[in-house]
């Protein structure tokens, strides 16, 4: 997942040259793992002769940090500053101007109990009203950033072991594609984070049919 965070965060007197190379980066994110859910930062020494800027910050992450904003101390240093939300290394790339800062991208490592909630979870799509032998059962899934980290988790259980293919469609959407060779009724579980989470619905009552044969839906 990417992000840049765009703004006037200039620093200095306009010049016509931008001096990326005068610029260092230190900070408490940068000396040991940080901690999911508690703010850290990485902190600029701006150089005399770096120019205006102006700075930007683009992550790449399983979850944009939030919140990530960037501040102008007043003291010849910047420091970007923001809380993750995801364990894992988290790529910060930097730049001034259209300069690369030494040194970008800077890792970071998180690490620590991440927030989730499956409850947030939507799953929709044609397949979870069933489906033909050898015919792809197909749904989404969506995950608004509320949801938290995921990953997302498929399971199938039913007369034959299925085929259960996962793609991710872009930040936050995923299609499932399953794929049966006996027919008959297969429960299908969706979990967000791990099998303890499963997301409304889940598991899903799918009715395959065998090839040739229309599965019919009826209300008592």
């Amino acid at each position: 997942y990417q992000r840049r965070v765009h703004g006037d965060f200039s620093y200095g007197q306009f010049r016509a040259y931008f001096m990326a190379d005068t610029i260092t980066v230190s900070g408490p994110a940068l000396e040991g793992k940080v901690q999911v859910g508690e703010s850290t930062s990485l902190v600029l020494t701006i150089g005399e002769k770096a120019g205006q800027g102006p700075l930007n910050v683009s992550v790449k992450s399983q979850l944009t940090p939030k919140p990530l904003e960037v501040k102008d101390n007043g003291d010849g240093t910047m420091s970007v500053l923001f809380t993750a939300r995801a364990t894992g290394k988290h790529e910060f790339e930097l730049t001034w101007g259209s300069d690369a800062i030494p040194g970008s991208p800077f890792a970071v490592e998180a690490e620590g109990e991440v927030a989730r909630d499956a409850s947030k979870v939507q799953v929709s799509g044609p397949g979870l009203e069933g489906g033909k032998v050898g015919d792809s059962i197909t749904f989404k899934v969506i995950a608004p950033e509320e949801a938290g980290p995921g990953p997302l988790q498929v399971d199938a259980a039913g007369p034959a072991e299925p085929e259960i293919e996962l793609q991710n469609v872009c930040t936050g959407e995923f299609a499932v594609t399953i794929k049966v060779d006996k027919e008959g009724s297969y429960k299908i579980g969706v979990y967000w984070g791990d099998g303890d989470h499963p997301v409304p619905g889940s598991p899903f009552d799918v009715r395959v049919a065998a090839a040739g044969k229309t599965n019919r839906l009826f209300l008592s």
